[in-house]
């Protein structure tokens, strides 16, 4: 050994001949003995970093998904074994021990990969990352998400995709056509399986889903989809449009014309669940019919107490809403007179009435007498065979027209020209005052048939029929 080789060695082996003692330095020792030392120098070096490598390799089992194998790697953690054996993992993939923590020689690290679901959450649907491998385990853990949760069942032709239903074996409940059985399942079958065991068939477009019970029970629900034309008739809402009316009491309003909505029916393409309609696409147009507009009547009557009781309506009556019977709504003075005020009351309204009707009748007639228009006797056709046909006019039979013979008899004893000398009331059913018949006719103040007209139309407004005024009439004195 030269003396290169002799300076090149290192402290380790130095230090191994400084044990020699102090006679090596003055030793000019062979090339053999040189090599010898030298070795044994180096085996002391190797000797302390094997101490250094063996502290930081470490050897575990990794089980992944139900596969175990073991893994060998240079440091001590979690993350260094799952780097080692080519492991990644997720945010919501499952890793235990965790990733950060330290493993010694022999330790197991189980890794469950998580994968996202598809389910519906009372009517939403949303995304569920879940390590369960079953569809059972996979509701339990989305169970908490709300209170109706399913699971759509994969049916792919590709055994990849399919998730098994249940993690033991158990019955579950098939729903499908409008029938329920149960068919008993066994781990690792599917949807697909346990249908084709219960002999449903289901059709590319089906949906199906599997839901839990508040008991737990499993249930696979299918629903039928088709697609396909349809005919679909939808409605045109009909608008609502006012006019005024004398016959009704300011703040009074009711539907005199009902509206009718129109409609346009289509041929559509639809695609439907069961009896839900899921899509409808409008492809012709049929026919159309149009909307009939509502006309609602609105009162322009002043209200006074006396207008009212006249009307057959309490005098301290308010104005009530009423849904009537064709469902329209109408506001109304309801209150029947009597109801709420007292005879009192309403006599004394009646004779401020009376007093009222008769100056205005007096004044009337005097100018009638002054002109020489009215004539004092009747020598005409009797008006009671006048009135017969056109009480039978009306629909009423003969029990109606007697009552209006015995109202009228009370009233003018059918006299067209009768007057009421305290009052003013003219003719045979007493109009108050005598111009309201004018409405039936100019020739109101002589004509028994104008007068009868008016007074039946009288009659029918407000009391609906003769007998009706006559039981009006025997209560109270007037009608």
């Amino acid at each position: 050994m030269n003396h290169h080789l002799s300076t090149s060695l290192s402290a380790s082996a130095a230090s191994a001949l400084h044990v020699l003692g102090a006679h090596v330095r003055s030793f000019a020792p062979s090339p053999r003995i040189v090599l010898g030392v030298a070795a044994l120098a180096s085996a002391g070096v190797l000797g302390v970093a094997g101490v250094g490598v063996a502290s930081s390799h470490t050897s575990v089992m990794l089980e992944v998904n139900g596969v175990s194998r073991p893994v060998t790697s240079w440091g001590n953690t979690v993350g260094d074994a799952l780097h080692a054996a080519g492991v990644s993992v997720g945010g919501n993939d499952l890793v235990q021990p965790g990733t950060g923590e330290a493993v010694r020689d022999g330790d197991t690290i189980i890794v469950r990969t998580s994968k996202p679901y598809t389910v519906t959450v009372d009517g939403q649907t949303r995304t569920l990352w879940t390590t369960a491998s079953s569809a059972d385990a996979i509701l339990a853990d989305a169970a908490p998400l709300g209170s109706a949760v399913s699971l759509a069942a994969a049916r792919s032709s590709s055994r990849d995709e399919l998730t098994p239903l249940v993690s033991r074996a158990r019955n579950v409940v098939v729903t499908v056509d409008g029938t329920t059985r149960e068919v008993a399942a066994r781990p690792g079958q599917d949807a697909r399986a346990i249908l084709e065991a219960a002999g449903v068939s289901v059709h590319p477009l089906d949906r199906v889903n599997v839901t839990t019970g508040e008991a737990g029970e499993l249930s696979i629900n299918v629903s039928r989809v088709t697609r396909g034309e349809a005919t679909e008739t939808v409605e045109i809402p009909f608008s609502e449009t006012t006019t005024t009316s004398s016959d009704l009491f300011v703040g009074e309003s009711q539907v005199t014309m009902a509206g009718v909505n129109g409609a346009t029916t289509w041929t559509v393409w639809q695609e439907k669940k069961g009896d839900e309609v899921l899509t409808s696409v409008p492809i012709t147009e049929h026919s159309t019919s149009q909307p009939v507009t509502q006309v609602r009547s609105e009162g322009t009557k002043e209200a006074t107490p006396a207008a009212l009781v006249a009307a057959g309506i309490d005098p301290k009556a308010t104005l009530e809403e009423k849904v009537e019977a064709d469902g329209t709504t109408s506001v109304r003075y309801r209150a029947k007179l009597g109801t709420i005020s007292t005879k009192e009351e309403i006599a004394a309204i009646a004779a401020d009435t009376k007093n009222a009707d008769a100056a205005t009748a007096a004044a009337a007639a005097a100018a009638a007498a002054a002109a020489g228009a009215v004539p004092t006797t009747y020598s005409g056709e009797d008006p009671r065979s006048l009135a017969k046909p056109l009480v039978a006019a009306q629909g009423w039979g003969d029990s109606e027209y007697q009552c209006l013979v015995l109202l009228w008899n009370r009233e003018s004893q059918w006299n067209p020209y009768a007057e009421n000398a305290s009052s003013g009331a003219y003719g045979i059913p007493q109009s108050l005052p005598g111009s309201k018949m004018a409405s039936a006719g100019a020739d109101w103040r002589t004509n028994p048939i104008t007068q009868i007209n008016w007074g039946i139309g009288y009659i029918k407004g407000r009391y609906g029929t003769p007998c009706s005024a006559w039981a009006h009439s025997n209560a109270v004195g007037w009608y």
